[in-house]
């Protein structure tokens, strides 16, 4: 465990250095917020890839992933090291995340259960008149100085939130939610926000069997979770690198970066089919966006008339 924490502390002194341009924190941020939304919502059954999100019509799941990065923004923007954890801080974050899904804030009144895909009940959850008992004792824990790595913290509250299974749903995503509270609150942040979601969502049965034996098997548990930040972090640390390494001309605002590569990918693309992919952008900026691409030399507007099309 103690090789873990050091790389990852060693990472997190590398991005705290590193000091890279804004426009590169913007854009590795944007894509770390879609990953952990995307992929937390993967791990709970939500079907959509992050391809597949932009594009859907089913609103049901869209929402779903749109409630988990709410949550995880108000995380970034509430939450620091002189936030002192609470149960209304719990009930809110639920309340993001049942966002016109479903019913959000309250703890659970009946008994709950976690069904494996056969609908077998793995794990019975306590009562619900012992839920407030139990996630005052967490609360009490988080806020204490009982554990020295927060890491250690926030992992293990992750694994006590999921065996109180406060909530009749969005359990998971509240609980891998809690990691990047109890990372903040304990002055852990990594000035980037860390994907870890992806690992687990790519070793979804690993992930789902230290959850249920974390318990009984509490280092390897860890071990696992541990593993998991460590590599997140690593890819990361790559992005970040890459990112440095490319020409200024290609640190670009958002929107002008998802034009370039709308174009790129197309090779020919008409401004009527652009502006079908920009329909809140008022055509007048559109063009302006265009208009910067085209003076960076990044693409070419071919023709003059409304016939005209733009390539990479």
């Amino acid at each position: 465990m103690t090789n873990y924490i050091a790389k990852i502390e060693a990472n997190r002194q590398f991005f705290i250095t590193l000091n890279p341009p804004p426009e590169v924190i913007e854009k590795i941020q944007r894509v770390s917020l879609l990953k952990s939304s995307v992929f937390s919502a993967r791990i709970e059954g939500n079907p959509l890839t992050i391809e597949e999100y932009a594009k859907t019509s089913d609103q049901q799941k869209k929402q779903e992933i749109k409630n988990i990065m709410t949550a995880t923004k108000f995380i970034g923007t509430k939450i620091s090291h002189k936030t002192k954890i609470t149960r209304k801080i719990i009930l809110y974050l639920h309340e993001l995340i049942m966002n016109k899904i479903g019913s959000g804030g309250n703890f659970r009144k009946e008994m709950g259960a976690i069904f494996n895909q056969a609908g077998v009940a793995i794990y019975v959850s306590p009562p619900p008149q012992k839920i407030l008992v139990y996630i005052s004792d967490l609360i009490n824990y988080l806020n204490s100085n009982e554990e020295n790595f927060s890491l250690i913290k926030a992992f293990l509250a992750h694994l006590i939130f999921e065996k109180i299974h406060p909530f009749i749903d969005g359990n998971g995503r509240v609980g891998r939610l809690l990691i990047n509270i109890v990372l903040r609150a304990n002055k852990n942040e990594f000035n980037i926000d860390i994907p870890f979601e992806e690992y687990f969502e790519k070793h979804r049965e690993q992930y789902y069997y230290w959850v249920d034996e974390g318990l009984r098997q509490t280092e390897d548990y860890l071990i696992f979770m541990l593993k998991a930040f460590y590599e997140q972090t690593e890819k990361i640390k790559q992005d970040l690198k890459i990112e440095m390494n490319k020409k200024e001309t290609l640190l670009l605002p958002p929107r002008q970066e998802e034009l370039f590569n709308i174009i790129r990918e197309h090779r020919n693309i008409s401004f009527d089919s652009l502006k079908r992919r920009f329909l809140k952008v008022p055509e007048r900026t559109l063009r302006y966006d265009l208009k910067k691409l085209v003076d960076a030399k990044l693409i070419f507007k071919i023709g003059r008339t409304r016939g005209s099309y733009y390539r990479s």
